[in-house]
């Protein structure tokens, strides 16, 4: 019997976030993202279950060179081959940046085949080994997608005696590494054997295809707790991306207010900033993509009004001239003060557009004068505190490089 699509559902007019409208997109399949070390036969396995020859093939050696989406209308589910794992640290780098890419280009365009629901991670059943290496692998490769189902499938389980070893040699392994890991254990669903085409061991024996049947009824019934943990780890990911992009005009304009800054005057003139600042806020609402204008113009204009009040404050002068051991010159002075001041406002806009976009904040109900006041107070002390942290590791140095490196880092890494 042929797979028939579900109806996709009719979104509604209303501006919804990014990940709500990827799941809404949902087209009734899952994706199985098959990964495994080079040459253990991933793309016969593909092939059988598809019963056609459509991924190549090869001998003890690496075939598949990038990933590959593989289905049919009789499945409910899509496979991904991935490039086989190797024990090169450069070409292990390679193949976990390449799905990562994979996986966010898929959130980024809303395309529900380039989703991660459940991975297959093969292993040669003739090899008689699982290294840590390879269970850190696995891990690695699920950290944008936490508690994904996994299943174990040793391939060319020709031995009935190794099947056996094989199973509980993986049982003991994998126990093993989430006792070690018990925050962020690998959920393994299953360990199955699978023979999938018809081996000859010589003129009188051959294997025959076992186990496809098995691994593909245990793949649907994994299906409804795959969907479950794919639409938080959409909701993570879209979320981290957001952030990255905001972080990353925060510190665009963290650097730029700094130059402003070291313009020789009196005291950092925060009207000169404003451009500086009213660019970067309004770009991290387009982030967003928050809609309500007006409430969005209110948050702009008020974190730039208690920016510009702080900035002038006494108490902010101080706080960075009471650096212990450090003579710091009155341009690099308003440089530090100037960037600080920017990316508090930067990471604050950050915060509440993107609790606004995650539906955590009714904008309209907010004091917004009261609430930003309360976040460059918690914001700014975090700040000098890095400032005079990374001094103190940097020799009591303090130059305009150093503002920099160390504001750039910051807004980095912010969370």
């Amino acid at each position: 019997m042929a797979f028939s699509k579900p109806k996709t559902k009719k979104l509604p007019s209303k501006r919804i976030p990014k990940y709500e409208q990827i799941i809404a997109n949902d087209d009734g399949k899952i994706n199985v993202l098959i990964l495994g070390t080079s040459g253990c036969g991933k793309s016969t396995l593909i092939n059988s279950i598809l019963e056609a020859n459509e991924a190549p093939t090869g001998v003890g050696e690496a075939v598949t060179q990038e990933i590959a989406i593989y289905q049919n209308d009789k499945l409910p589910f899509r496979m991904i081959d991935s490039v086989g794992y190797e024990y090169g640290l450069l070409r292990q780098a390679r193949i976990k940046k390449d799905i990562a890419k994979f996986c966010k280009e898929g959130v980024k365009s809303a395309d529900v085949e380039k989703l991660i629901h459940m991975i297959w991670f093969c292993i040669d059943g003739t090899s008689k080994r699982i290294n840590q290496d390879v269970l850190d692998y696995i891990k690695s490769v699920t950290n944008d997608w936490k508690k994904v189902p996994v299943i174990v499938v040793f391939t060319k389980s020709y031995s009935r005696i190794e099947i056996d070893e094989n199973i509980e040699m993986a049982r003991r392994a994998f126990a093993k590494y989430n006792h070690n890991h018990r925050r962020s254990p690998i959920n393994i669903k299953g360990i199955l054997p699978v023979v999938a085409k018809e081996y000859k061991i010589d003129d009188e024996m051959t294997v025959f295809p076992m186990g496809l049947d098995t691994l593909i009824q245990k793949t649907i019934e994994l299906v409804p707790e795959a969907k479950q943990i794919e639409r938080s780890a959409i909701r993570e990911i879209d979320l981290k991306l957001k952030n990255s992009m905001a972080n990353s005009v925060i510190a665009a304009a963290t650097a730029g207010a700094a130059a402003v800054g070291a313009i020789p005057i009196p005291v950092p003139d925060a009207t000169i900033l404003v451009p500086i600042q009213t660019g970067m806020l309004k770009r991290v609402s387009k982030v967003y993509g928050i809609q309500n204008k007006e409430v969005s113009n209110e948050i702009i204009n008020t974190i730039l009004s208690v920016g510009a009040t702080t900035m002038a404050g006494r108490s902010l002068l101080a706080a960075f001239k009471a650096i212990p051991g450090v003579q710091i010159a009155a341009s690099v002075l308003n440089a530090a003060i100037a960037g600080a001041i920017t990316l508090a406002a930067g990471e604050i806009c950050n915060v509440l557009f993107q609790k606004a976009y995650d539906n955590k904040l009714e904008m309209a109900s907010v004091d917004w004068n009261k609430e930003i006041g309360r976040m460059f107070n918690d914001y700014l002390p975090d700040i000098i505190n890095t400032l005079k942290k990374r001094s103190a590791d940097n020799d009591g140095k303090f130059d305009m490089k150093f503002i920099g490196e160390v504001l750039a880092s910051i807004a980095k890494n912010f969370a």
